[in-house]
């Protein structure tokens, strides 16, 4: 069963061992967290379940996606829920009403249809098994991954999407909000590659000198720099083409409306 801890704005009570480490750092938390002449409600959830061929993670209208690649064969999903209506007792009983969880691999919140008077919120950090294949799917929240290696299907419409030491076959894309890649020195890119696009944001890949890899990068409106060595690249105005090391798996980069920065480590 899954293991329920609750914040209130006129109570703050913390029971040893009752609040996983996320909500202890403020995770989840009314503070800053603000609905004009509503009240707020916020309570953090954990649980357990299995993991499946393709795991979706879905905090449907609003909130954020962390996912952490681990050694484990099962998921662990914390779970922030907050629910805002026009009183205390309201605002709780709604966020009652919201599931965090609707199967072996799915991580999906579900609730009541929010109106202007009440609604609610999931933002998720999960621990996932590292090859395990993944759809991650927000609205208006961003997107962070990390140590993970395999299939992955990022997509948020308002917000921005944040890759951390990731392989295997990744594609991710932000209509608005800011794409960020990041490898560790040493790393080589174990997979078919990684596609990155965005509407309107700007892309950042900071990436190793160790990598083997074909790097593609465009835009419409914004600039274009590497510190990587151009002179066996092809470049123009809104697109660059290089290749590190032996070359490899293709890394992408699109923007429409933002410029693309790609960093040298060693």
């Amino acid at each position: 069963m899954g293991k329920r801890c609750q914040i209130s704005l006129t109570t703050f009570l913390v029971v040893a061992g009752c609040l996983p480490l996320a909500a202890q750092e403020n995770w989840c938390s009314n503070n800053g967290w603000h609905s004009s002449g509503m009240t707020n409600h916020s309570e953090v959830r954990e649980e357990h379940l299995a993991a499946a061929g393709n795991n979706v993670v879905n905090p449907e209208q609003n909130g954020s996606i962390r996912v952490h690649g681990w050694a484990n064969a099962d998921i662990l999903v914390k779970a922030c829920v907050q629910a805002s209506a026009s009183d205390a007792g309201t605002a709780e009983a709604l966020a009652k009403q919201v599931t965090i969880t609707d199967g072996p691999g799915r991580v999906v919140a579900k609730g009541p249809a929010s109106t202007d008077k009440s609604w609610w919120s999931v933002s998720y950090e999960i621990w996932v098994p590292a090859a395990a294949s993944l759809e991650l799917q927000a609205n208006n929240g961003s997107i962070h991954a990390e140590g993970t290696s395999g299939q992955i299907r990022a997509h948020t419409l308002n917000g921005s999407l944040h890759l951390k030491d990731v392989g295997g076959d990744v594609e991710g894309e932000t209509t608005n909000g800011s794409v960020t890649i990041e490898l560790a020195y040493g790393t080589t890119w174990n997979g078919q590659g990684l596609k990155l696009k965005t509407m309107n944001g700007s892309i950042h890949l900071d990436l190793p000198s160790s990598l083997g890899a074909e790097v593609e990068a465009s835009t419409v409106n914004g600039s274009l720099k590497s510190e990587f060595p151009t002179g066996a690249s092809t470049k123009d105005e809104h697109s660059l083409r290089f290749t590190i090391g032996a070359g490899g798996p293709k890394i992408e980069a699109d923007t429409v409306n933002g410029s693309v920065r790609i960093s040298r480590q060693g």
